[in-house]
């Protein structure tokens, strides 16, 4: 509520009112009539100042019904107004029951409902726990910002469409790499059909149950079906049209605008000065304020899965498979996200002299995730788009400008700006200033600010191109990438699991986990802008599913379960009627930059000693995508027409670090279509990196010892500055 509400009186004095704010009521002294709401949520101290809960919107003045509804005022008898101020004919009546919204069904915590079941909530109640929540958002936040909210309603984190739709594709249960389902159904009323980025509607994915005893052939259990038990169970946890799980540290969070606009504790609790909100439970946000500043933690209440992005950006990374993680890493020491307090690593090895894993040196600086990504990419730009890759546009560029030219600050960036001819950046959060280093000044010989290193890496050539023509500042400029190998599913048909878009229980519990983790491997790939990136195993799993054994169960008296579905990937059908597993690769930015790293190494993509037999093949082979044999894993032989999945007979060992075969042909199947068709290297392009031969005493060239083709620890970390 705001300021001015604080001292809205009556002339008249109430003395020793008991107001019925709680269970055990607070008897104030002297009460100056005020709103139910200020009376309870904000009462006076001992020097009749007004104290506790905070004005939510103080840009603007609301009351407190302007957002929450309710009855801000009750009067035993006919009100009515006097020289501008309420007037009751009987007594002022102060009673939380008749002030607050009641819910219609009795039903009182909604923060842990899916979005199906947020849907059939009584409106008048759910704007009072939320006003933020986007099925009531017109009437609140809409009222000033109505075309931000109709953005955000179609936004890529409203619906989380692009979570489930190539992964739907890798394994064949869409016939197409666009959106098709999503956590909520959306319509685009202004879609255009020329427009191959963006779908006209998206459907609630609520896949039907796995039915083991269905004599219909599409019923039949397979991985695709499997997946959708598992996906439609563990991965719809993310998108603003509900609350999120909010059980785990780390993951407390509001529903709709409030998502990002209300600062939650990574605990959940609140640091409130509302006297009626207890300190002890959760989740609450931290205070009753509604906040344009959003830092990165807010940001990573949701983006620590996936790409892990949020998780990089401050410098951890999530545990190997059990036995497989360094002897006595620095961990975080706190539970978070559900996991528990040793399972975050901060520090490979504190033993030595430098971080393996070190922060984002924008995170260093002091930069939020808003510092860089736009309010367009976050609210949308009112289209219906199925992949982030159509709505994200932030590049290295934007700010720092290309080999040719100094950035110009436009695009929706208020707060990149130029001073004295400098580009500066200001914090959206922190409100802190940067000189933002221009490229072509590192690579303009006489600038100050002129690097030999910078010229070399990245400076026009005779030829008129730059590395940077071609290739993402990052992929040279990441620190680090977490690699995820080896990732396994098993989803148990004996038990039951909440669907997350509905809320129904059905059968299938769903469950994960993972081999290895790489730290320092760079597989090349074209990502969807065009330009050589870093990639990353997506989706590359094995589904095992259980289910009741149903003759010895009767034979045994208990349950005995057998697997139906064992360690077997997806199957994808090409267009030539060959059957591939559907492991996934993507493109990305890892979000660890750093001024140097490992990644800058000549030998990681071009030739030393000679093109035709290099004496760094093996890490040519990494980088061009032909993979090691450094991460086996044996699972079931996708190729197998019968599938039965004998591991004596039926089982393959996969070399999962590997995205092509030695002929060209892809091994992944990548599944990001627009902006450009995101894709591996073909074979002519991996030979014109290899015909360029570099020095083979350069300082800053990826050892590669002898065991290198099986060694899980190589490619190693270095030192960074």
């Amino acid at each position: 509520m705001p300021r001015n509400l604080a001292w809205m009186v009556v002339v008249f004095l109430v003395v020793g009112v008991v107001t019925a704010c709680t269970g055990d009521p607070r008897v104030e002294d002297v009460v100056v009539h005020r709103d139910n709401c200020l009376v309870c949520h904000q009462p006076r101290n001992a020097n009749g100042v007004p104290e506790g809960i905070e004005d939510a919107h103080p840009g603007y003045p609301l009351t407190c019904q302007d957002c929450h509804g309710g009855n801000p005022r009750l009067c035993d008898g006919t009100m009515g107004t006097a020289n501008g101020e309420p007037t009751c004919s009987g007594a002022w009546v102060y009673d939380k029951a008749r002030a607050h919204v009641q819910p219609v069904d009795g039903r009182r915590y909604l923060k842990n409902l899916s979005t199906a079941e947020l849907d059939l909530v009584d409106r008048a109640y759910l704007q009072f726990i939320n006003p933020g929540d986007l099925r009531v958002v017109e009437q609140t936040c809409g009222q000033c910002h109505a075309e931000q909210v109709e953005m955000v309603k179609r936004s890529t984190m409203s619906h989380t469409s692009g979570e489930v739709t190539v992964a739907r594709y890798r394994a064949g249960a869409q016939g197409h790499a666009v959106g098709v389902v999503a956590g909520a159904h959306v319509v685009d009323p202004n879609h255009d059909p020329q427009d191959q980025c963006s779908v006209a509607s998206l459907e609630v994915y609520n896949p039907p149950p796995v039915d083991l005893h269905s004599k219909k052939p599409e019923d039949t259990l397979n991985v695709a079906n499997a997946q959708e038990t598992y996906m439609v169970k563990s991965c719809m946890r993310c998108h603003t049209r509900d609350f999120g799980e909010n059980r785990f540290k780390g993951d407390f969070r509001s529903s709709g605008c409030t998502s990002c606009h209300m600062l939650y504790a990574e605990d959940g609790r609140s640091g409130s000065g509302d006297p009626r909100i207890n300190k002890q439970t959760t989740p609450h946000p931290v205070r009753h304020e509604i906040t344009s500043a959003i830092p990165v933690e807010q940001c990573t209440r949701c983006h620590y899965r996936g790409g892990r992005l949020g998780n990089s950006y401050q410098g951890f990374r999530e545990s190997s498979g059990s036995g497989l993680n360094p002897p006595a890493p620095s961990v975080l020491g706190r539970p978070l996200h559900g996991h528990d307090p040793g399972y975050y690593l901060t520090d490979e090895d504190p033993t030595n002299t430098f971080d393996e894993t070190p922060p984002d040196v924008h995170f260093e600086a002091g930069m939020h995730c808003i510092d860089c990504h736009t309010r367009v990419e976050i609210h949308g730009d009112g289209h219906l788009y199925a992949d982030t890759q159509c709505i994200v546009k932030t590049r290295c560029e934007d700010c720092h400008g290309t080999v040719r030219q100094h950035a110009v600050p436009a695009g929706g960036r208020d707060n990149l700006f130029l001073r004295d001819g400098q580009v500066w950046l200001r914090g959206k959060v922190t409100g802190l200033e940067w000189p933002v280093t221009q490229v072509k000044d590192l690579v303009t010989a006489g600038h100050e600010n002129y690097s030999a290193d910078a010229d070399e890496a990245m400076g026009v050539g005779a030829n008129g191109r730059s590395h940077t023509d071609s290739v993402e500042c990052y992929t040279c400029h990441a620190g680090w990438a977490p690699n995820c190998y080896g990732c396994h599913v098993d989803v148990d048909l004996t038990r039951q699991a909440r669907v997350q878009t509905t809320g129904a229980l059905t059968d299938g519990y769903p469950a994960g986990s993972r081999k290895y983790v790489a730290l320092n491997d760079l597989i090349l790939m074209w990502n969807a802008s065009g330009k050589l990136a870093p990639s990353m195993p997506a989706e590359r799993f094995f589904m095992t599913v259980q289910a009741r054994d149903e003759q010895a169960s009767a034979a045994q008296g208990r349950l005995v379960k057998k697997k139906v579905i064992n360690t077997e990937p997806r199957a994808f059908t090409l267009p030539s009627g060959e059957v591939m597993p559907g492991f996934g690769q993507r493109a990305f930015n890892p979000h660890t930059t750093r001024r140097r790293s490992t990644f800058m190494a000549c030998n990681r993509c071009h030739s030393v000693g000679s093109a035709t037999a290099p004496d760094n093949g093996v890490l040519l082979d990494l980088t061009h995508g032909f993979g090691t044999q450094r991460f086996p894993f044996l699972g079931c032989d996708i190729q197998n027409e019968d599938r039965s999945c004998n591991p004596d007979t039926d089982f393959k060992t996969y070399q999962l670090d590997a995205v092509l075969e030695r002929d060209g042909r892809s091994l992944v199947v990548v599944g990001h279509p627009f902006p450009q068709f995101s894709r591996p290297l073909t074979l002519e392009e991996i030979q014109r990196m290899r015909d360029v031969v570099v020095d083979a005493d350069r300082r800053d060239h990826v050892d590669i010892p002898v065991d290198a083709v099986t060694n899980r620890a190589w490619p190693p970390a270095v030192p960074m500055d």
